[in-house]
C-alpha cells in the first residue's frame, strides 16, 4: 500500500471512572499501563476526546503529556444539553522511525 494513508499506528484512548472511585488514582494507574502497552505495540500517537467543560479529564490527559489539538462546539449531547468536545493527542513514538 505505497502511499496509502495508515491508521493502525493511530488510536483513540478513554477511561470511565464511576464517580465513587474518582480522585483514588485509578485513572492514573490506568492510563499507566495503557500508555506503557501502546508503546510496546509501537503506536505512534493516542488521541482522547473529552465532553467539555472537564477538568479532572483534562488534568488526566494532560499528566501524560497530552496536548489539546481541537475544540468542537456542541458536538454532543448529555444530561439533557449540548456540550463541546476538545481533543487530546500525544506522540508516543519517535516520527522519524519507519513504519515498514
Amino acid at each position: 500500500m505505497e502511499g496509502a494513508l495508515r491508521l493502525s499506528i493511530s488510536v483513540e484512548v478513554s477511561v470511565y471512572l464511576d464517580a465513587a472511585v474518582a480522585r483514588r488514582g485509578f485513572g492514573t494507574r490506568l492510563y499507566q499501563a495503557l500508555f506503557s502497552t501502546l508503546r510496546e505495540r509501537g503506536v505512534h500517537v493516542a488521541m482522547g476526546g473529552i465532553a467539555q467543560p472537564n477538568p479532572a479529564s483534562v488534568a488526566l490527559h494532560e499528566k501524560f503529556g497530552m496536548q489539546k489539538v481541537a475544540h468542537f462546539k456542541e458536538v454532543g449531547f448529555k444530561f439533557d444539553q449540548w456540550l463541546d468536545v476538545g481533543y487530546w493527542q500525544i506522540v508516543l513514538s519517535d516520527p522519524t522511525r519507519s513504519i515498514n
